[in-house]
């Protein structure tokens, strides 16, 4: 919203100023990290960080080189960005992914086996 246009003379040099009020952002809640990770809980870490950190979802997609459209479609969790952006944004806001370690050869746990399948 513009306030404000003044024109002031400095040694015979025309400047304007022009006074912008920025737009409030209203920060999200963290949310529940004990979720299934998917690209809706991914979304809502995003966002959290870009509103706690005050940050506008135009000047978040422009500090990650991105378009804004892009940008909201993570926040909103479309499973159809591309890796690159998404890497592009948690970067820019310094979100951490974390891979944990498993160990080779072990099926223990896995979620690609169960103990009831049967092998036939």
């Amino acid at each position: 919203m513009k306030l404000k246009s003044d024109r002031l003379d400095f040694n015979r040099s025309i400047v304007q100023i022009e006074i912008v009020m920025a737009k409030k952002v209203k920060a999200s809640k963290s949310p529940d990290l004990s979720r299934a990770f998917t690209p809706s809980l991914l979304g809502d870490v995003i966002k959290a960080k870009r509103t706690q950190s005050n940050i506008t979802q135009t000047d978040a997609a422009l500090l990650s080189g991105i378009s804004k459209q892009t940008y909201i479609n993570i926040e909103q969790g479309s499973a159809d960005v591309k890796v690159a952006s998404l890497m592009k944004v948690v970067s820019a806001l310094g979100v951490k992914i974390s891979i944990e370690p498993w160990q080779s050869g072990s099926t223990a746990n896995s979620p690609l086996e169960d103990e009831n399948d049967v092998w036939v």
